[in-house]
C-alpha cells in the first residue's frame, strides 16, 4: 500500500479532530465525524468564530470572493452561487458559507451542485443555521493557486429582510499541520426585490406618520393592490385572514405573528399589532396566498405615540368621544360630542352643556397605544389650554386594542366654544382633537 500524502492526511486529521473536539465539548460523548471540511460556525458570522481559530501564519495578498448573488431576491428565487479563492503556492482550498437574515435565524435553503461541496445545520444563539462548506475532492485546487466552488441558493418562501452571506476561505499550505494557512472572511448582502410594494403602518387613530407603534394597539397600512376588494370583519375574535388577505408583524427578535384584522381594501388595512411584540424594529407584511404582496417597516415600543380617534377618521377635528354627565341626584346620561353635518358630509363639534355648577361632566376620549402607561401620574390632558384631571387611561374592555381615557371637564371652559383637547404620556403627545363646550 502507498503512504498517504501529507497534505490529504493533514485536512484528515485537522478535520477529524475539529469535528470530535467540538462534539465532545458539547455533549460530552463521542459522534461520527464529518468525512472531511471544518465543523459548521466558522464563519464570522455574529456567533460564529472563523477558521483562524486554528489555522493561521500563512502570506497574505490572496482574494476571496463570492458571485452570482442577484441585486434583490424575491421568495422561492433560485441562484448558483460561486466562492472562490485565490493564491499562489496553495495545495490545498476550503471554505464555508452561511446565509441569515438580521435576527440571526437560517434565510433560505443551500444545495450543493456537485460532490465538491456538502451541506450541515447547527444552533448558533437558539437560532437554527445552515452550512455549505467542501468536501473532500473539493478540498483539491479547482486550477492552479484557486479553490472554486459553485452551489445554489434558494430564497426564503417569504422575505425576511435583508439577508447576509458570510463565507470563510482556507488557502492551505498541505504542510501536515495548520500553520502556514491563510484565512478570508468576507460577508455580502441582499435585499428584498420590487415584487413587493412599499407598505407603511401608522397609529389607525392619529395618522401620524413615521410614528412608533405599541403592541397592543391598532394600527392602519397603506399601500397598493393590498387586496381586491373591501371586506370587514363581522365576527369576534377577529379573523386573522379576510378576503384571502393576511398581515404578519415580525418583531426584532424575528418572531412571526398573523395579525388580527378589522377590514382590508385594495389601498388600507386597520390590524391589530399583537400583544407581546418585542421592542424595536419589526417588519410587516401583507400576504395573499403564497405570495408577499406588500411588505414595510416599523418601531414598536411598549409606549409608543398615543393617538386619540377623531369622528371624521382623519386624526383630526373634532374628537371621536362621549360626554358622561353625572346629576347631583346621581343619574348619568350619555351625549355625543359630534354631530353629522350633511351638507358638509363631515362630522362637527356638538355643544357641549355644562349644566348647573352642581353637575359633574366628564369626558370619555378613545384612542389607542397609551395602555402601556407606566402610572396614571404620567399621563396629563389640557382642554382649550387648561389642565385637567384624569381619572382614568388604559384598554377599553370590550374592543380589541382600543383605549379609553376619562376626564373631567372644568367649569371654567364655560362658553369657551371650539377648544382644542391636547392629551400627553410621559413626553410624547397625541394628535389634537376638538370639541364645542356651549
Amino acid at each position: 500500500m502507498t503512504p498517504m500524502r501529507s497534505d490529504l492526511l493533514k485536512l484528515l486529521i485537522v478535520g477529524f479532530f475539529f469535528a470530535v473536539f467540538a462534539l465532545y465539548g458539547l455533549n460530552g460523548s463521542p459522534v461520527g465525524a464529518f468525512s472531511s471540511g471544518p465543523p459548521p460556525s466558522l464563519t464570522g458570522a455574529p456567533g460564529e468564530a472563523t477558521c483562524a481559530q486554528c489555522h493561521g501564519g500563512g502570506p497574505t495578498g490572496g482574494t476571496l470572493t463570492l458571485t452570482g448573488l442577484p441585486a434583490n431576491y424575491i421568495p422561492n428565487q433560485e441562484v448558483t452561487l460561486t466562492v472562490t479563492l485565490t493564491q499562489s503556492n496553495r495545495a490545498r482550498f476550503g471554505f464555508q458559507l452561511t446565509a441569515i437574515d438580521d435576527t440571526g435565524k437560517r434565510a433560505g435553503d443551500l444545495i450543493p451542485d456537485d460532490n465538491r461541496t456538502q451541506t450541515l445545520t447547527n444552533a448558533v444563539s437558539g437560532n437554527n443555521r445552515q452550512y455549505i462548506n467542501h468536501t473532500l475532492a473539493g478540498s483539491n485546487p479547482s486550477s492552479t493557486g484557486v479553490g472554486s466552488w459553485s452551489f445554489k441558493w434558494k430564497a426564503p418562501a417569504q422575505s425576511v429582510g435583508r439577508v447576509t452571506f458570510y463565507v470563510a476561505g482556507n488557502a492551505a499550505n498541505g504542510n501536515g499541520s495548520p500553520t502556514g494557512d491563510a484565512i478570508y472572511t468576507i460577508n455580502q448582502s441582499i435585499q428584498p426585490g420590487s415584487s413587493t410594494s412599499p407598505l407603511a403602518s401608522v397609529s389607525a387613530a392619529s395618522f401620524v406618520p413615521n410614528a412608533p407603534l405599541s403592541s397592543d394597539s391598532i394600527a392602519a397600512a397603506f399601500g397598493a393592490n393590498l387586496s381586491p376588494n373591501t371586506v370587514a370583519a363581522t365576527t369576534v375574535p377577529l379573523p386573522t385572514e379576510l378576503d384571502g388577505t393576511q398581515v404578519i408583524v415580525r418583531d426584532a427578535t424575528g418572531d412571526e405573528v398573523n395579525a388580527s384584522l378589522f377590514f382590508v381594501s385594495p389601498g388600507q388595512i386597520n390590524y391589530h399589532i399583537p400583544i407581546g411584540r418585542s421592542d424595536g424594529r419589526a417588519t410587516v407584511t401583507v400576504r395573499r396566498g403564497a405570495a408577499d404582496v406588500a411588505q414595510g417597516a416599523l418601531q414598536i415600543e411598549q409606549v409608543a405615540s398615543p393617538g386619540l380617534f377623531s369622528a371624521n377618521a382623519n386624526g383630526q377635528d373634532v374628537a371621536a368621544a362621549v360626554v358622561l354627565l353625572i346629576r347631583a341626584n346621581g343619574e348619568q346620561t350619555f351625549e355625543p360630542v359630534a354631530q353629522f353635518n350633511t351638507t358638509t358630509n363631515r362630522f362637527e363639534a356638538a355643544p357641549i352643556d355644562l349644566g348647573p355648577d352642581t353637575d359633574q361632566v366628564f369626558l370619555i376620549l378613545f384612542g389607542t397605544g397609551f395602555r402601556g402607561r407606566s402610572s396614571l401620574s404620567d399621563v396629563n390632558c389640557a382642554i382649550g389650554g387648561t389642565n385637567t384631571e384624569v381619572l382614568f387611561a388604559g384598554a377599553q374592555p370590550n374592543f380589541i386594542g382600543l383605549d379609553q381615557a376619562n376626564v373631567r371637564i372644568p367649569r371654567s371652559l364655560l362658553g369657551r366654544g371650539n377648544v382644542d383637547v391636547v392629551f400627553m404620556v410621559g413626553n410624547r403627545t397625541a394628535n389634537t382633537v376638538t370639541i364645542n363646550i356651549r
